[in-house]
């Protein structure tokens, strides 16, 4: 396993992750709502595809693809979570 090619795709694949939140039009982290671009899910994709790509030769094509979802899932899990509270807690101190 060659730690140079996995640490970015994991970086790419948490940003990835995140700007594919961002693009949510239900998500709370940015005040002003989703990117207001008709294509804002883009720059997630390619983030989320690079870290796919970094990753398969790295690990093999199974292994890849499961680290892969493995992360996706988890930010997508994280994101709403970490939106709502932070949107509370910023609702407490005003």
């Amino acid at each position: 396993m060659n730690i140079g090619l996995l640490v970015p795709a994991l970086v790419l694949g948490i940003v990835g992750g995140w700007l594919l939140y961002l693009a949510s039009p239900q998500q709370q982290w940015r005040a002003q709502g989703p990117w207001p671009s008709r294509r804002r899910a883009w720059p997630g994709l390619v983030c989320a595809l690079l870290s796919l790509a970094l990753l398969w030769p790295t690990m093999g094509a199974a292994a890849a693809v499961a680290l892969w979802l493995t992360v996706l899932i988890l930010i997508a899990t994280l994101a709403p979570f970490l939106g709502a509270w932070r949107a509370r807690r910023q609702e407490t101190r005003r």
